[in-house]
């Protein structure tokens, strides 16, 4: 067997990079499993991993922030500011007021889809769409709706972060959307509840999200009396939305949880008793639902029902709730108690940085976020505060591959990379679309907005997306893109989702050579210049084939569907072309984070 060529990377050195970028090389090596014995270490694998290739610093604070770097937001990006920190913090202070950012493009985008939800008030909502319990596809129009609605402004809105930050807290307060109650009123929840908090004052979220008809239901607070108690959304309040099982002490009785070490006067965490006492404070949240004895109630909005609230003596992390209360005050005695706890603040504070930095960030980072979200838990702009120290620290800046594209992420950061024209839409015909194909495979990838059933979000570790089933599913969707028309028949007459072809040859022209093509769809995917190794050389070396390094490739228009003789070297250099793109997009490189 002949040795390869040197501008190919062998197969192992290949899966030692992957390894790498994805997370599975243990302290920087591929390790190899041998039964009973302990792991193989390549010395060379080690070498590959610790130097990841890195794109220009605005790169990848971009792919950090956003939801894919592009040309044109990098090239604005350059002009914001004499150096890279001033030009980031310029940037971050414009996202940061996504208010002030005109975004009419996105906003026709919007508009030509002609959805017809989100609009809609949680009343029409709800008489609309709730009400309907025949027409399944009506009853899910909604959520559906919100889906192709959330991916259209990922991919086109100039508000980056802003979405980015919508993402991040559709998964701290996660509800299945397709819940059958939930998602008929799901526009309610994503429009009004979401989006007007993302950089607000975390306590009043927690409390509008507690309000709101779509969790009541999912997480059975609307059920939830003094006759029935259901501890299931205050167990996850306690769990997931406010101060993390890291703060949990289990069986232990209120008063055997330890004295929080920087405040005495309050327990350092949670333990089941509060959890009990918490769910008697949410007694009577409920929803105007028209089930009886309160049958003309019925219009889906929040309602405090007094006669349905445990008005007992309470107790939750010390605050003590005295018989008969005011309305709603014992609930709201408990958001503010979780809202002000250290505990709290420390457990959204590494939430925030495992999204924006990485997997575990360090103790100092965590710490100094941690005391900024508590000093500010009760100014209007906290969120704002909070995400502003994060993407201006050192680490966020400094970070680099310890995080990969989730794949949702994955796919909107090729669309917005290849220029893509993709307007989803709900379909409820049997007629294939592109919609219809690329959210089913964005779901066999297992990351399909608004899809996951528990209600801890999606995973955002790395290792919970670098596994071979992740990986290759991701890979499906990707490599699939170039290759999409806007609809089912395969006719040349019919438009890609990205020109991948039409664009190559305007920036290149139709004689190029594969470095030529490659390295302008390097400049479009991965960062200006930027040519990682050895992703760069095996796509060259695929696209060039037999042909000379600097013999020029016919990308001139192919005829195949054109009633003519086909010129099959022309077709598959084409053809070629828009698999080496999908290679582009297959690469560590790409998924980075």
């Amino acid at each position: 067997m002949t040795a390869a060529p040197s501008s190919l990377a062998t197969r192992r050195s290949l899966l030692g990079a992957l390894a790498a970028a994805a997370g599975l090389a243990p302290t920087g090596a591929l390790a190899l499993r041998r039964p009973g014995k302990p792991p193989l270490r390549d010395a060379a694998l080690t070498d590959a991993a610790a130097a990841i290739p890195t794109p220009p610093a605005l790169v990848r604070w971009l792919q950090k922030a956003s939801f894919g770097y592009t040309q044109a937001e990098y090239t604005r990006l350059l002009s914001l500011g004499g150096s890279d920190d001033a030009r980031w913090q310029a940037w971050v202070t414009e996202q940061l007021n996504p208010g002030a950012i005109g975004d009419s493009a996105c906003d026709s985008r919007l508009a030509s889809a002609a959805y017809l939800t989100l609009g809609k008030s949680l009343t029409q909502l709800w008489s609309d769409h709730h009400a309907d319990t025949t027409n399944y596809y009506n009853r899910m129009l909604p959520v559906a709706e919100s889906e192709c609605a959330t991916l259209l402004r990922a991919t086109y809105s100039k508000r980056q972060l802003y979405e980015v930050l919508v993402d991040f807290w559709h998964d701290h307060f996660s509800v299945m959307g397709w819940d059958y109650n939930g998602g008929p009123v799901f526009v309610h929840y994503d429009r009004d509840v979401i989006r007007p908090n993302v950089l607000g004052n975390f306590r009043s979220f927690l409390e509008a999200v507690a309000k709101s008809t779509t969790m009541l239901y999912f997480l059975n607070n609307s059920s939830n009396t003094a006759g029935q108690p259901n501890e299931n959304y205050a167990r996850e309040l306690f769990e997931l939305h406010g101060l993390g099982a890291e703060n949990y002490y289990g069986l232990l009785h209120q008063n055997q949880v330890p004295a929080d070490p920087g405040n005495p006067a309050i327990p350092a965490g949670y333990c089941d008793d509060d959890v009990y006492e918490a769910a008697r404070a949410f007694t009577g949240w409920t929803v105007k639902d028209g089930h009886w004895p309160y049958t003309s109630d019925n219009d889906g909005t929040y309602i405090y029902r007094s006669g349905d609230h445990d008005a007992g003596i309470k107790n939750v992390l010390g605050v003590h709730m005295y018989y008969n209360q005011p309305n709603e005050l014992d609930g709201k005695q408990v958001l503010d108690a979780i809202a002000s706890h250290p505990g709290c603040a420390r457990f959204i504070a590494r939430k925030l940085c495992r999204r924006f930095v990485v997997d575990e960030p360090s103790s100092t980072l965590v710490n100094t976020i941690a005391n900024l979200f508590q000093s500010t838990w009760q100014a209007s702009d906290q969120l704002r505060q909070v995400t502003q120290a994060i993407l201006l620290s050192t680490e966020f800046k400094q970070s680099w591959g310890g995080k990969m594209k989730r794949p949702a992420n994955a796919f909107v950061s090729a669309l917005r990379g290849l220029g893509a024209d993709f307007t989803p839409r709900p379909d409820n015909t049997t007629t294939y679309t592109p919609t219809e194909e690329l959210l089913g495979r964005t779901q066999a990838a297992g990351h399909r907005l608004f899809y996951w059933p528990a209600p801890n979000g999606y995973p955002d570790r790395l290792q919970a997306w670098s596994s071979s089933g992740a990986l290759g599913m991701t890979w499906r969707l990707l490599s699939r893109l170039p290759e999409v028309h806007q609809d089912d028949a395969y006719n040349g007459s019919k438009p890609l989702l990205i020109d991948v072809l039409g664009q190559t040859t305007a920036a290149v022209g139709t004689q190029a050579t594969a470095s030529a093509v490659v390295g302008y769809w390097c400049d479009r995917l991965l960062g200006p210049g930027f040519r990682p190794e050895p992703t760069y050389s095996t796509v060259v070396a695929f696209m060039q084939q037999n042909a000379a390094a600097a013999e020029a490739l016919d990308l001139s228009k192919d005829e195949w569907h054109g009633g003519t003789t086909p010129d099959l070297k022309r077709h598959y250099t084409q053809q070629r072309l828009r698999t080496a793109v999908g290679l582009l997009m297959l690469s560590p490189d790409f998924l980075r984070r």
